[in-house]
């Protein structure tokens, strides 16, 4: 059997968190973390597939026409290949294959919690892609992998972690099907480093949250004002004046600060709050990532001195620096199958 493996980055988002849902634009960073997905054709009558990562092992199993599964033997525990299922019904493939899913890079070696850095959007990237070559599909893969990955969420994705992906690099993204960013430059002399508050928490939960939340007149009123500050964010990024940006940052944490209360999510939890406050007496910014409220954040100077300075005091609360870089290719072939 001949085998396409391919693999995306995961991302950290760096601004436009939640107002990205409401049609405002997030800055997005690919990273050096890589989800794999092996994927070859068989002659059995079942599929085959392993798992090494968040959990690890070998299941079987069959699909009828509409992509429902059937287990063949022991089953994976609850909800842990309902990605795969979803890609599965998503792309409509015919076959039989064995499949190998690997998101070890975005497990913590020592709790093997999840870092909160995208494991999901760039599993579905590489899945669909290497499912698309194997079965010498012409359609687009990014648009499939933009829709399983949203229906996964259960609807309340923006698409942006997809994006990032399969693009690779920055992007500035506004939330659409296609999964296509502008490509952004990074800042001259914008340095960074990103932390982990030890803590995974479930970005879908803190989605489901803000939907079922009651909108009153101050959250409304400060969702316009975080799509406010992701606009002016965003084009101060794209104008390449770091020190305007790093004064754009702090207003945009101040901003997400008061979201946070308006909407009550959580997102300064798990010490990201403490940060955030240090770092606005010295001469950083400081953020938490994402849906917030624990995983990542991450901190911007000019100074690699303070960026250090501040890691040391992160690491006294708790907060681990991760060997994160940025990471220019988006999804590739690592082999491609012999058709």
């Amino acid at each position: 059997m001949t085998a396409t493996v391919a693999s995306a980055p995961g991302k950290i988002v760096l601004c436009g968190e939640y107002a990205v849902l409401d049609g405002a634009p997030a800055i997005c960073m690919a990273i050096n973390r890589r989800a794999r997905a092996k994927v070859g054709a068989v002659d059995t009558d079942y599929h085959t597939v392993r798992t090494s990562g968040y959990i690890d092992g070998e299941w079987r199993f069959r699909t009828d026409r509409n992509g429902n599964f059937e287990w063949i033997g022991s089953e994976p525990p609850a909800g842990g290949l309902d990605l795969l299922q979803q890609v599965w019904k998503t792309t409509g493939i015919n076959g039989r294959f064995d499949v190998t899913l690997d998101t070890g890079e975005f497990l913590d070696p020592v709790s093997h919690s999840k870092l909160g850095l995208g494991s999901s959007a760039a599993l579905t990237a590489a899945l669909v892609t290497a499912l698309f070559d194997v079965t010498s599909n012409p359609g687009d893969a990014g648009i499939q992998a933009v829709k399983a990955h949203r229906l996964f969420q259960q609807g309340r994705g923006s698409g942006v972690d997809i994006a990032a992906s399969l693009n690779g690099g920055v992007i500035e993204y506004r939330m659409q099907e296609s999964g296509v960013g502008r490509s952004l430059p990074w800042p001259a002399g914008l340095e960074y480093a990103v932390l982990w508050s030890g803590r995974p928490v479930s970005t879908s939960e803190k989605l489901r949250k803000l939907d079922e939340g009651c909108r009153n007149s101050s959250s409304g009123a400060s969702m316009a004002c975080l799509i406010d500050a992701s606009e002016a964010t965003a084009k101060t990024w794209a104008a390449g004046s770091t020190a305007e940006l790093l004064a754009e940052f702090h207003r945009y944490v101040d901003v997400l600060k008061q979201f946070d209360v308006d909407h009550d999510l959580g997102i300064f939890d798990a010490g990201h709050r403490e940060l955030a406050d240090a770092a606005a007496q010295r001469n950083v910014v400081y953020k938490p990532c994402g849906a917030g409220g624990g995983d990542t954040g991450i901190v911007f100077a000019t100074d690699r001195q303070a960026i250090a300075d501040f890691t040391d005091l992160a690491g006294e609360g708790g907060f681990r620096l991760l060997d994160v870089s940025l990471e220019a290719r988006g999804v590739l072939f690592e082999n491609r199958a012999i058709h």
